[in-house]
């Protein structure tokens, strides 16, 4: 009896090694076929060398893969898109973000037809073919094909660029067709649709998509007058889908008399242009104060609308309407500017508002430390303000740290 099941258990034993044999790999594994293993088990695609299937074939572009297999008269199929994710842009961590997409058995039919009436299983790799020239900023396609006994590995380096050669001609015949069967551009654009709008996106080539990181900062503001208080900011390209392109800041300065200065504005950014050169800017800024002036308890409410542009070299112009409520009740002009000083990042303003005869003015210095991408805080900045409003007059201070 002991005999029996000893014998039963190496017959099962045979058979499980016999099915869960390697195919012979044959193709150019001398570089990419390493990476090509770890993609395959971060995307979990199929294992192709132990695959029993009768047919399997998987076309990888960057950012796609298309997978089929046949067996007998059945024919399945996936897409698989994905993208490599950097959380912040400047951040070096990334994942992987990817979805499946399920082919019907008549689409994985029509791919097996579309790559059996190609020349591409007899094709060798690249490394083989007589004139194929290969460089480091092209798009390299890797193609992998089975049987039930071999494994084929192969990858073209931009094919397009191959002055004609016969079996480049195979290859951009392929990926046309595999691309119109089965609408990949399409496809991919409704994957990407839906990717977070924050950090930075990259397919496997040379290029970046990078969003502007939503931001926050916070830190101290204080003055000689108003000696206690607090500044907060938050900026968002995205929140979630939605395009914010925005930004809300509340700074606070008070003392133990009663008096206070807060200070709350709303910018949006990129209404009517956005470019390297030329970008803009609308905010509305809503500004409460009690003042001692000559010993008079004094309390001002201010309301500014603003629309400005940023240009080249770092600078940047506003114009607005600056209205003072309560016992005033006057409306003036307002003016501002900005320069950012990129090799000693320091940045300065200056806004001026006029109502009859009475300037109101204050200028700000800015000087900003930037952290390594490793470090949790990305900026640290010390800022010193002079303010004469109203003929109140007062000098600020500030340390900002940005996440």
């Amino acid at each position: 009896m002991i005999k029996a099941y000893i014998i039963t258990a190496l017959l099962l034993l045979s058979i499980q090694t016999t099915f869960c044999q390697t195919k012979e790999i044959k193709g150019d594994t001398a570089f990419l076929y390493k990476k090509n293993i770890e993609l395959q088990k971060a995307l979990e695609l199929k294992d192709f060398e132990k695959s029993t299937d009768e047919f399997n074939f998987r076309f990888r572009d960057h950012g796609q893969v298309i997978e089929i297999s046949k067996d007998s008269t059945k024919y399945n199929g996936i897409i698989t898109n994905y993208v490599y994710h950097t959380k912040k842009a400047n951040r070096n961590k990334s994942e992987i973000l990817s979805n499946k997409i399920i082919l019907s058995q008549k689409q994985a039919e029509d791919i097996y037809n579309v790559v059996q009436s190609s020349r591409i299983l007899d094709l060798p790799s690249d490394n083989i073919i007589a004139n194929w020239k290969r460089g480091f900023d092209g798009i390299t396609y890797i193609i992998e094909h089975t049987d039930r006994k071999n494994y084929w590995f192969k990858n073209y380096w931009t094919p397009d660029a191959q002055d004609s050669i016969p079996e480049a001609i195979v290859v951009l015949e392929l990926i046309k067709n595999l691309a119109e069967t089965l609408n990949l551009q399409e496809i991919y654009s409704s994957f990407q649709d839906d990717l977070p709008k924050q950090g930075c996106y990259n397919s496997g080539g040379m290029a970046n998509i990078c969003y502007v990181s939503n931001s926050l900062e916070l830190g101290y503001s204080g003055a000689t007058r108003l000696p206690l208080g607090f500044y907060s900011s938050y900026s968002a390209g995205y929140i979630g889908k939605t395009k914010i392109n925005g930004s809300a800041v509340l700074q606070y300065n008070f003392n133990n008399d009663g008096f206070h200065h807060l200070n709350f504005q709303i910018s949006k950014w990129n209404i009517f242009y956005q470019n390297a050169n030329l970008s803009d800017f609308m905010t509305y800024n809503y500004q409460n104060r009690i003042f001692n002036i000559d010993d008079v308890k004094s309390d001002f409410v201010n309301h500014q609308i603003k629309y400005g542009l940023n240009l080249k070299k770092n600078i940047g112009v506003g114009i607005a309407l600056d209205y003072i409520a309560r016992n005033y009740d006057k409306i003036g002009g307002h003016l501002y500017g900005y320069k950012w000083f990129s090799k000693p990042n320091i940045s300065t303003s200056l806004t001026a508002s006029l109502f009859d005869n009475q300037l109101n003015y204050k200028g700000e210095l800015f000087k900003s430390f930037d952290f390594d991408y490793k470090s949790q805080i990305s900026r640290i900045s010390l800022g010193i303000a002079y303010e004469d409003f109203m003929s109140y007059k007062d000098l600020y201070f500030n340390v900002r740290v940005l996440l």
